[in-house]
């Protein structure tokens, strides 16, 4: 186990122990995970032969994106039921997005926009983990039986790139997660991790968390003499940007290069390494140089592509009794775009099913919850700014074709509250696709005239996943192969993969 290696069980700054992190980053040691037939049951990295060269990031809106304030603005809708803002012209004759998403209208032509998809569960918890299990019975506050998308993925893939070490399915969480003595409107989104989990395929498979780093944009909340006062950031010292005060669990990713460091030196001076079978060392090897740690390395990138994705310039701030922010003192910003960035760095180290969470988008306007106006105003502009600089990312170094971008959430909304508010609404939930070497610019299906629930023929989570298996899996080859997981030939047979996509 780790603690052979570094003779410690001290947590790490996620909350996990070293054995669970040797599990989840050494890739299981044989056995831990493996739950197919023949030599690939004791070899968790070994990957099938139905594996594309293809990548996912799953970009999940948690919270509840509206569909009318995104992709399906209704123009022409009955009051309550068309985006408050009004909506745009895109790259795509006749095709409309609210005006929040300018950047993202003019890419338009790269997308493919779903209208007629439908999630089943319309509370937070529960809808989370069937939009990631396309388990549909599972309720909130129960865990999860069946694997997650990228956990399936992972098993079907193997849990880590052979060639570069680097686990195949991760997790790139928001960043601002438990600021304390900061602001920022943040949201909950433990039921996706929850949904994230391998079940009962082992622990081998699942997420390795990794958390972007900050901004130098953060500032500290100290008092002197009484008062309040802001102090600029501290430098990285590895160049990318952290919080002035150390808060280990906003920075999972500057921990585990310290640890990975702390592992070189004692491992040698202990004769540690020498003791480790011949997969162990093969896998400890790669985790404590190369690929690996380069890919965790933000400041490898350029300068002006980290720019270009950055989204810490947008405020951020909590929500007043009132459903609205307040808009004073310093904010938290987002960290959407690193998020974003970091996913296209572990994709292309070989990674290949990448998580990335952008909570809290649930404008019911409540007491400390915004409104539509408020919560659109603020969440709106980042995202339109990170998704089109992954894409236009992606497209400059060659990756378009390899790498397919999900953006979805776990359901859409209702029509307008006399607050201006809008409620949970499973019939009808924003969905958009690019890239992965499939077929785009087009929008498939539509909503009825209140943008309330698909027209005819819905799209549903299990068609989704099918959608993404059949991205990354040769799924006819897959069915020849007599040690193929039966679990992941499930769960890509189970629904029908979008066919406008493919075609």
């Amino acid at each position: 186990m780790f603690e052979v290696v570094t003779g410690s069980r001290r947590p790490l700054c996620n909350g996990t122990s070293r054995r669970d992190f040797l599990r989840a980053g050494l890739f299981a040691l044989p056995g831990l995970g493996g739950m197919g037939r023949g030599a690939r049951a004791s070899d968790p990295t070994a990957a099938g032969p139905a594996v594309r060269d293809k990548s996912v990031v799953f970009l999940f809106l948690a919270g509840g994106p509206s569909q009318y304030e995104t992709f399906d603005p209704k123009p022409g809708g009955p009051d309550g039921f068309t985006s408050i803002k009004g909506h745009i012209p895109t790259s795509l004759p006749g095709v409309r997005f609210a005006s929040y998403l300018p950047k993202l209208a003019g890419l338009a032509d790269r997308l493919t926009v779903v209208r007629s998809f439908q999630t089943k569960h319309s509370e937070h918890d529960g809808a989370h983990k069937q939009m990631m299990t396309a388990d549909l019975t599972v309720q909130d506050g129960r865990p999860v039986t069946a694997p997650g998308l990228g956990a399936l993925y992972a098993r079907a893939a193997g849990a880590a790139n052979p060639a570069t070490g680097l686990p195949r399915h991760a997790l790139v969480p928001p960043t601002t997660r438990n600021a304390k003595g900061r602001a920022g409107f943040n949201g909950s989104y433990e039921g996706v991790v929850a949904g994230c989990q391998p079940a009962l395929l082992g622990t081998a498979f699942s997420p390795f968390e990794v958390a972007a780093p900050a901004s130098e944009g953060f500032v500290e909340q100290k008092k002197r003499g009484g008062q309040k006062a802001t102090e600029p950031a501290a430098p990285d010292p590895l160049g990318v940007f952290v919080p002035g005060v150390p808060l280990p669990q906003l920075d999972a990713r500057l921990d585990l290069l310290k640890q990975l460091d702390t592992l070189d030196r004692r491992a040698d001076a202990a004769g540690a390494m020498g003791r480790l079978d011949t997969f162990t060392a093969r896998a400890a090897d790669l985790l404590r140089t190369g690929t690996v740690r380069n890919a965790l390395d933000l400041s490898l990138e350029a300068p002006a592509t980290v720019r270009a994705y950055d989204t810490e310039h947008f405020p951020n701030w909590n929500c007043d009794d009132n459903s609205r922010f307040v808009r004073s003192g310093p904010s938290v910003g987002f960290s959407l775009g690193r998020q974003l960035l970091m996913a296209r760095r572990l994709c292309e180290a070989g990674a290949g099913f990448v998580t990335v969470v952008c909570a809290n988008w649930d404008f019911h306007a409540r007491k400390g919850i915004p409104n539509t106006p408020e919560g659109m105003g603020v969440f709106g502009p980042p995202l339109d700014h990170a998704v089109s600089a992954f894409l236009e990312d992606v497209r400059a170094r060659g990756l378009e074709d390899k790498i397919l971008l999900v953006v979805t959430g776990e359901f859409g909304r209702s029509g307008l509250d006399k607050n201006l508010g809008r409620h949970h609404h499973p019939k009808s939930c924003p969905l958009v696709l690019a890239g992965g070497g499939l077929r785009h610019g087009q929008v498939v299906g539509q909503t009825d005239r209140r943008g309330s629930e698909p027209a005819a023929d819905p799209i549903r989570i299990a068609d989704l996943h099918a959608t993404v298996l059949h991205t990354l899996l040769d799924v006819g080859r897959l069915r020849g192969d007599a040690a193929a997981p039966a679990a992941v030939l499930d769960r890509a047979t189970n629904g029908t993969p979008i066919r406008e996509l493919f075609s």
